[in-house]
């Protein structure tokens, strides 16, 4: 009888422990104020990167868009750098996209912002497998 009691106090103790332990996607953090800044591409562990890209925010009106210029070396055709308008809602969508010409934007790339913080940022490619995390840099 001590022994099934004291087995109940161990699964108890392990549920409960699994239950804290436990995170979902929806909860990570967001911050949209945080986008303003420098942010490089980081990659997995293991990929070899023969560059770099990074994303700088200038906010603009209204406060959820603004200018996106995004900065790519790459060590075959050297610095590229481009400049795109860009979108960020509160439901964690990210529009980049070229309004230079016309009114009707063209080249325009859909992310799902599923981590916005001080320091980190994810990206998911909508309707797609592609992840791509950064860090900010400045």
């Amino acid at each position: 009888m001590k022994t099934m009691k004291l087995w109940r106090i161990a699964f108890m103790m392990l549920a409960a422990f699994s239950f804290v332990s436990c995170s979902s996607d929806d909860d990570e953090e967001f911050l949209i104020d945080q986008l303003t800044g420098t942010w490089q591409q980081v990659y997995d562990e293991g990929v070899v990167a023969e560059g770099y890209v990074q994303y700088t925010f200038t906010p603009g009106t209204p406060a959820n868009g603004g200018e996106c210029t995004i900065y790519v070396y790459d060590v075959f055709t050297g610095d590229t750098t481009f400049v795109r308008d860009y979108v960020l809602t509160e439901d964690r969508h990210l529009a980049i996209y070229n309004g230079q010409y016309g009114t009707t934007p063209s080249e325009i790339y859909e992310y799902d912002v599923k981590r916005l913080s001080a320091k980190a940022m994810t990206w998911h490619l909508t309707n797609s497998d592609v992840v791509l995390n950064f860090k900010k840099v400045k």
